[in-house]
């Protein structure tokens, strides 16, 4: 879809300047950066986005609470 995008002078120069130094297209920066706030504004599903709800993990990582064996145990006075 194609569409026209008016932009003040200040922001245009920003634009340009933004898409040089991080290689990429003006149309390339504003395609991401409006996928980006769409994503975030999404009002049909608020909470968390679904490429985070749908991770499974990795399989062969160790569980969070494998590593408890390895901390200290806590000091009588917390506070020296």
């Amino acid at each position: 879809m194609n569409f026209n995008l008016y932009l003040d002078d200040k922001t245009g120069k920003e634009l340009d300047k933004t898409a040089r130094k991080l290689g990429e297209t003006r149309s390339g920066l504003i395609r991401k950066a409006l996928r980006e706030w769409l994503d975030k504004k999404n009002l049909g599903s608020p909470g968390w986005p679904t490429s985070i709800l749908e991770w499974q993990g990795v399989p062969d990582m160790p569980s969070f609470e494998s590593y408890r064996g390895e901390l200290l145990p806590p000091r009588e006075d917390a506070f020296s």
